[in-house]
């Protein structure tokens, strides 16, 4: 599933496989989460979800910590700096910021990435957690995919946070709230 970033390799497999056999079993969602401008400056590489600590991603790690992350859901996170990430992805404190130029430079790699990872995994759906600049790097994504995507919107950052906890416990209505 990705979420496994502080275990072993051996218990990653195992969340793994039992993410992806639930999976199997239910419809298979995608969270595309921009990254946060607020990071741990800690020296070296650590996995990407671990680096991140703005308010989206104390929400999305919270519900991790507390077991309430939906199973059927999985985490990829689009850095203005690395592009498309793993949660358990090994990166080092960075500063940028995504602008239009990032984003035109980005979209190519992330667009493909994106559509060869919908194909392979057979997501059912995409949740796009992200700003203006963010989208322009993920523009045309799903164009021609049959999937459905969904963009989690509203005014201010405290709405948007409130309609991503919902979702990520499983609460699929708050998007509809949001639309």
């Amino acid at each position: 599933m990705g979420l496994a970033f502080q275990a072993s390799e051996d218990e990653s497999l195992v969340v793994k496989n039992k993410a992806s056999a639930k999976r199997d079993q239910l419809m298979s969602l995608l969270l595309v989460q921009s990254c946060s401008n607020s990071k741990v400056e800690a020296p070296g590489r650590h996995p990407a979800l671990e680096l991140y600590s703005g308010y989206f991603y104390k929400i999305i790690k919270k519900s991790i910590r507390e077991d309430e992350w939906r199973s059927d859901m999985e985490l990829r996170i689009l850095s203005a700096e690395h592009g498309l990430l793993q949660p358990d992805d090994q990166i080092s404190y960075y500063d940028r910021r995504m602008d239009t130029k990032r984003a035109e430079e980005l979209r190519p790699k992330v667009v493909a990435e994106l559509r060869r990872l919908i194909t392979d995994e057979e997501y059912d759906r995409i949740i796009v957690n992200m700003g203006r600049e963010y989208r322009a790097a993920i523009e045309g994504f799903d164009r021609g995919l049959d999937v459905t995507t969904e963009f989690i919107k509203g005014d201010g950052i405290g709405y948007k946070g409130q309609v991503l906890k919902r979702v990520i416990r499983g609460d699929d209505t708050a998007l509809k709230v949001s639309a």
